[in-house]
């Protein structure tokens, strides 16, 4: 009996691992770049807020609350996100993997952020009624700009179940094709 080598060589090819798909491979980059982004942001954001809180008390106390919120909201993020930095291979199931855990990390941090945001405007709508009558336009736009923020987060909330579903279909497809 004589083993064909060529044969052998293509049957070995073609069990180990194929390259990631482009397409998905692509998406992971343009999240790695918005996360950067993300933290830059809010980087720019804090400086801002910092800067505002010498004006006056009232900025003072907004910018404490946006330094103890992005500290809290940054903390959670990094802790709901650990193991989905990189992929465990270069292989597409694993960064169809990778891809799932960050749609939902990113379902888990927008559901925090829905309810962090409520409870703020909660307390901040309180603030406001309190001092209803020496209200300023300043303190009106903030609670607008909150209340606009929520109804976009719900948006995104449900936009990210979908995307949730997707990268989930999308991995379980590519596992079924591999166990085949």
């Amino acid at each position: 009996m004589t083993i064909d080598t060529e044969l052998e060589t293509w049957r070995q090819e073609w069990q180990s691992e194929t390259e990631p798909l482009p397409d998905l491979k692509k998406k992971i980059k343009r999240q790695n770049l918005r996360m950067i982004a993300g933290v830059v942001v809010i980087g720019i954001c804090l400086v801002i807020s910092t800067a505002l809180a010498r004006r006056s008390s009232f900025m003072s106390g907004l910018a404490v609350g946006i330094w103890l919120s992005s500290l809290c909201m940054g903390a959670y993020n990094l802790w709901i996100r650990r193991g989905a930095w990189k992929p465990t291979a270069q292989s597409t199931l694993a960064y169809a993997e990778l891809n799932c855990k960050r749609a939902i990390a990113r379902a888990k941090t927008l559901r925090f952020a829905f309810y962090f945001l409520l409870v703020a405007i909660v307390l901040y709508g309180t603030y406001v009624t309190w001092r209803w009558k020496g209200l300023s336009g300043l303190e009106t736009a903030i609670f607008t700009g909150m209340m606009i923020e929520l109804l976009f987060f719900q948006y995104l909330r449900h936009r990210q179940t979908r995307a949730v579903e997707t990268s989930s279909n999308l991995m379980q497809r590519i596992k079924e094709s591999q166990s085949e």
